[in-house]
């Protein structure tokens, strides 16, 4: 009886959004879908919101992720001080990058290099930049981050303020890093998980602007590949459960005149991982 009456319902409903998708323009569900996110007394609105502009993903993926992102919807959601900060909740494949990248700095560099100022693109709570302030590099005393998500930011930077944390964040495009950081060189950048909502050629230039911005090694993961080692893919790809790029990261810092000193592909990981592709090239900043 329940799931008799329960699928008209279904077909109701998806009808009723296909309806609402072809017939009202983009810039106003934008904006309705924004207002839902905002409505705490809503059930679900960060991914109610997100249907409403679905058709963005097939469409335009790095505007519907970006849209997304920086109105803190869908996927944005769980990155909340209070769910990603703490030892405990630093992912495991997160764990491996930065064992990776202490281990590639003392096999690559001779002497390996003090790590003094750490930059993280994509940062949204500043969490990981956390933990590479008490684990990681200890000794680091500038710790900046970037993210379009100003909820994230805001929350994170309250948060991180409290702990009498040297972490500092700032809103910004990723696309923009060069008037964002303007001269700062940094010893070490970050950039997990994110290039992946950009278009190939955008995330090359993103790539080239943290190169020059990094002193001595910038740290980059991305989606692997189900099937076969990305650094063979000649084109970047959509996943399409979500319009997320799976992307040749070896081929976009070659492209940006980047030294690769490591990489680690696997398409398959634990439970609770995510299948590992990290890219660790030599910067270019002075």
């Amino acid at each position: 009886m329940t799931s008799s009456v329960a699928t008209p319902r279904r077909t109701i409903k998806r009808a009723l959004a296909s309806f609402v998708i072809s017939a009202v323009p983009l810039a106003l569900r934008q904006s309705g879908a924004a207002w839902i996110g905002r409505q705490l007394w809503i059930p679900g609105r960060h991914w109610r919101a997100a249907r409403l502009v679905a058709d963005l993903a097939e469409r335009d993926p790095d505007a519907y992720h970006r849209f997304l992102w920086s109105h803190h919807l869908a996927y944005a959601e769980s990155y909340e001080p209070l769910l990603q900060f703490g030892r405990r909740r630093i992912k495991p494949d997160r764990r491996l990058l930065f064992r990776d990248i202490r281990a590639c700095l003392r096999r690559d560099f001779a002497p390996p290099p003090a790590i003094r100022s750490v930059l993280e693109v994509g940062c949204s709570v500043g969490h990981l930049l956390r933990y590479v302030e008490t684990d990681v590099f200890p000794k680091a005393d500038r710790l900046d981050g970037i993210d379009i998500d100003r909820h994230a930011i805001e929350s994170g930077n309250a948060w991180l303020a409290q702990q009498r944390s040297n972490v500092r964040l700032i809103v910004g495009d990723m696309t923009a890093l060069d008037a964002l950081v303007g001269d700062t060189c940094y010893d070490c950048a970050v950039c997990a998980g994110v290039l992946m909502y950009l278009r190939e050629a955008a995330a090359g230039r993103v790539v080239r602007a943290m190169l020059r911005h990094t002193r001595h090694l910038l740290a980059l993961t991305g989606l692997a590949h189900p099937q076969f080692d990305n650094r063979h893919l000649t084109r970047s790809e959509v996943r399409a459960k979500d319009g997320a790029y799976r992307h040749n990261l070896d081929a976009l810092v070659e492209a940006a005149g980047g030294k690769i000193l490591f990489r680690r592909w696997h398409p398959t990981a634990p439970a609770g991982w995510n299948p590992p592709y990290f890219v660790l090239c030599h910067g270019q900043g002075a």
